[in-house]
């Protein structure tokens, strides 16, 4: 007599992963910041992989039959998916032709497609290309090239030249080597599996490897913008050894003098995409330094720090009657969103933009 189907603690958990797989896709894919898609859908990719992954388990795959073939896909989507993604990140030019990279993925399509029609009625045709997608040394194959590929690109883009390129590569290191923590598990199974001692705990321990390697790519993509400000690295807040104290008090105090005319004179805050690593090139700062003089001078961290000067720009534009719109003004002074801006604004003047610029308007008139 054969068991129902059924979920048990292990495959719960693995279905609230894909669950929030499936949110983390939909933040991504939602936000203004087109060059996170390729991570967004590797995370659903992986969502998909494991939610087949729990049918197969609890036995529902009988239920969701028209799943079956998914997995083979999107692991031969994972490895072209972060490659253009690090490519878009060292600023390369990313070819029409770069659409073959899918091309393993487009094979593994049809039998989907063929599987979905026959489901449907729409065709009685036999499943092609079934055994070749079922060859799981070649997806291990195609997922280790890609992981060479990955670290080439970091050995040959190694730049100590400016602070953006040191972070730049120690971020693509991270999620190079996550990457490699998924394919090794994913290999791992299929050699593990021969041997006797192997049972449905190590099945799941594999399974944990590799949510946990690919939402932790998710993570960080999300922290990106921090890491990319060094505030993620505790090694960043260097401290000056060997010094007394009135020597460093006098030296953050000529370093913060060169920042603040620097944003006063140059402005770079109105650059939206503006991260320590740049402003530390452009100050011929490291970022550790910079890091320290900002929250030592400043008593703030960089965003703070930065949007007080956005805050302040916009006042300017406010108060001299500028004819541009709100939103205008708000993206023209560095902020992204309006709601942050309008939020920040009322913080720190007591009343909104709007509000503002109608109390200016009535004072020029009396």
């Amino acid at each position: 007599m054969e068991t129902a189907p059924s979920l048990d603690t292990w495959t719960s958990g693995f279905l609230l992963a894909v669950a929030l797989g499936i949110f983390l896709f939909t933040l991504l894919i939602s936000s203004r910041n087109k060059k996170n898609l390729p991570i967004a859908f590797l995370i659903l990719a992986f969502s998909v992989i494991l939610f087949q992954y729990v049918l197969f388990w609890t036995r529902y795959e009988e239920t969701f039959p028209y799943l079956v073939l998914l997995p083979p896909l999107c692991y031969y989507v994972t490895g072209p998916l972060l490659y253009l993604y690090l490519l878009r990140l060292y600023k390369k030019e990313v070819s029409f032709n770069y659409a073959l990279h899918f091309l393993p993925a487009a094979i593994a399509l049809i039998p989907n497609v063929v599987l979905w029609m026959k489901y449907l009625g729409l065709t009685e045709s036999r499943i092609v290309f079934l055994k070749l997608i079922q060859q799981h040394w070649f997806i291990a194959a195609h997922m280790l090239i890609y992981t060479f590929l990955f670290f080439r690109l970091v050995y040959k883009n190694t730049d100590k030249s400016s602070e953006l390129s040191k972070v730049r590569n120690r971020w693509t290191r991270i999620l190079a080597s996550l990457y490699f923590v998924f394919v090794l598990a994913y290999i791992s199974y299929y050699v593990l599996v021969r041997f006797p001692f192997f049972s449905s705990e190590w099945d799941y321990m594999i399974s944990v490897t590799m949510s946990l390697g690919i939402y932790t790519i998710g993570y960080f993509i999300f922290m990106q913008p921090q890491i990319f400000n060094g505030e993620l690295y505790s090694q960043l807040f260097l401290p000056i050894k060997n010094k007394n104290e009135s020597f460093e008090a006098s030296l953050m105090s000529e370093l913060f003098e060169k920042l603040t005319q620097h944003m006063e004179q140059e402005k770079p805050f109105i650059d939206n995409e503006l991260r320590l690593v740049h402003l530390a090139d452009q100050l011929g700062f490291s970022t550790h330094l910079l890091s320290k003089v900002i929250n030592k001078k400043a008593g703030k961290n960089f965003n703070q720090f930065v949007n007080e000067y956005r805050l302040l720009e916009a006042q300017r534009l406010l108060s001299e009657g500028d004819a541009s719109s709100i939103k205008s003004i708000y993206f023209d002074v560095g902020f992204n969103n309006k709601a942050t801006f309008y939020n920040a604004f009322k913080k720190k003047f007591n009343c909104t933009p709007t509000q503002y610029r109608n109390a200016q308007t009535e004072g020029l008139k009396t």
